[in-house]
């Protein structure tokens, strides 16, 4: 059996199914299945959400395990172990493949550990080693993942109509002209100082005003609207002939604003999984700024 590791929120939630599905696709003998436990201890973002959503119906382990076996497995996790170590002290023997060292703490587990360095990278061979059982610990965000089956998950992970009346408008808007989605992520980030700084959207938004000839309206997506709005000239949005706050997709409907980033011709990208993905998932996209090189790509 080979088992991914289900957390985090939806951009993270995808990548983690891409991951999968890059692997059954490739072998399609092989057993997978997705440990959605951390749903079931945690109180966190919107929960699971890649059915609600997408529609998908992946393997989950709750759906695997009895009723029984599940319960006493949610009962061990929430008193420290992880679920690989809990299937080891059980006698079954398992390996792990970890994509970050957060598995120290999140998935502790005194077996075998292969570490891939660097972290978000692309080892197209490891889902396909040779081993009875592997756990996988990460969220694998590398593009080639997606794009090996460009196609295919397009097609799995479509979004839904848009129900919303002020989030149709939005999509008409972006739809129409030159839209370029502008991605600031605070809250943790912030706590955390990962923050991508001011003088990244600056500079992104002064070339786009060259490079569009003053034609183009910068959609600003954020977990903090308030301050971006604040901080509007340091963020370069004085070179935008229109600015556009995207607000109003809260909770369950949180996923609108991935939808409505990956309909933008250009995205600024903060330095999170959630504009990355909008950027994999877009069909229209002309070019992207990417935060990690600070240039732009095609």
């Amino acid at each position: 059996m080979r088992i991914q590791r289900l957390s985090g929120g939806l951009a993270s939630q995808v990548f983690q199914y891409v991951f999968m599905r890059f692997g059954q696709l490739t072998n399609p003998e092989d057993d997978w299945c997705l440990d959605d436990s951390e749903f079931f201890i945690k109180d966190k973002y919107n929960g699971y959400e890649l059915e609600n959503v997408f529609g998908v119906k992946p393997k989950l382990l709750s759906r695997t395990l009895s009723k029984e076996e599940w319960g006493s497995l949610i009962e061990k996790k929430r008193a420290g172990m992880s679920v690989p170590q809990i299937f080891k002290d059980g006698g079954m023997p398992i390996i792990m493949y970890a994509d970050d060292d957060t598995y120290k703490t999140e998935n502790p587990f005194d077996g075998d550990v292969y570490r891939m360095l660097p972290e978000n990278g692309f080892y197209p061979e490891i889902p396909s080693i040779e081993a009875e059982n592997v756990y996988y610990h990460g969220c694998w965000i590398d593009k080639n993942w997606f794009d090996t089956y460009r196609d295919i998950m397009l097609k799995e992970l479509a979004f839904p109509k848009i129900r919303s009346k002020q989030a149709k408008i939005y999509m008409d808007e972006i739809l129409q002209g030159n839209s370029v989605a502008l991605h600031i992520r605070r809250g943790d980030y912030v706590k955390l100082g990962l923050q991508q700084n001011t003088d990244y959207y600056f500079k992104a938004v002064k070339e786009l005003s060259e490079i569009y000839n003053g034609d183009f309206t910068v959609y600003v997506f954020s977990d903090d609207l308030f301050w971006c709005n604040q901080h509007a000239f340091e963020l370069g949005l004085n070179f935008a002939p229109k600015i556009v706050y995207i607000s109003g997709n809260m909770n369950e409907e949180s996923y609108v604003d991935l939808q409505l980033m990956s309909m933008c011709k250009v995205i600024i990208m903060a330095n999170s999984a959630f504009s990355f993905l909008a950027g994999l998932m877009d069909t229209r996209l002309e070019r992207y700024m990417n935060p990690w090189t600070d240039e732009w790509g095609r």
